[in-house]
C-alpha cells in the first residue's frame, strides 16, 4: 500500500521540515502502539479491521519518513516496543475497554493524524513533501469517514439530544 510515487531522494530539506517528518513519525509510533492496545480489547471484526487498517497506513507512511530522516543524516525516533504477549488477564484492577470507547478514542486518534498531516502539508515547501503528506492527510480522512460509518451502522455515534 505505497503512498508517493514521486521522487524523495535527494531533497534538500530545511529544519522545519525534518522536524515536522520526526514530529511525524513520533506521532504515528504513539498511535501504532495505542492501535495494538485496542486491538486486544476490541470484539467487533469490523472495528478490529479498520484499527489494522490504521496501523497499516500509519507503518507504510512510517517507512517513507524514515528513508527521508535517513538520506539526511537524521536519527529516526524509536519505536516503543510493542508488548505483544500481554493479556488482559495480566493486568490486575483494568476493566476491560468496550467497542465505544474504542471508537471513540480511534476517532480522535484519526483526527489528530489527519491535523497533523494538514499542518505538515502547510508548513512545507516542497511540492513532493507536500504531495506525500496530502496522501498520509486523505487516506486518514478516508479511515475516518469508515469509522463514522461503522459507529452509525453498529449505534456507537451518540445522537445528539435536544432540550425541549
Amino acid at each position: 500500500m505505497a503512498y508517493f510515487n514521486g521522487n524523495l531522494t535527494s531533497l534538500s530539506l530545511r529544519f522545519n521540515e525534518l522536524f515536522t517528518i520526526w514530529t511525524h513519525l513520533t506521532l504515528n509510533n504513539g498511535y501504532i502502539t495505542a492501535n495494538h492496545s485496542f486491538y486486544k480489547h476490541a470484539l467487533d471484526k469490523d472495528l478490529r479491521a479498520i484499527i489494522v487498517e490504521f496501523i497499516e497506513v500509519l507503518k507504510d507512511g512510517n517507512k517513507q519518513l524514515e528513508q527521508l530522516l535517513t538520506e539526511n543524516h537524521i536519527a529516526i525516533p524509536p519505536m516503543p516496543r510493542e508488548n505483544l504477549t500481554m493479556q488482559l488477564r495480566d493486568i490486575r484492577g483494568v476493566k476491560k475497554v468496550n467497542d465505544t470507547d474504542i471508537s471513540a478514542v480511534l476517532s480522535m486518534n484519526i483526527a489528530s493524524a489527519l491535523i497533523a498531516s494538514t499542518q505538515a502539508m502547510e508548513a512545507s515547501t516542497q511540492t513532493n513533501l507536500t504531495k506525500l503528506f496530502g496522501q498520509f492527510h486523505m487516506k486518514n480522512a478516508i479511515l475516518g469517514a469508515k469509522l463514522i460509518q461503522l459507529s452509525k451502522d453498529k449505534g456507537w455515534l451518540p445522537v445528539p439530544t435536544t432540550i425541549s
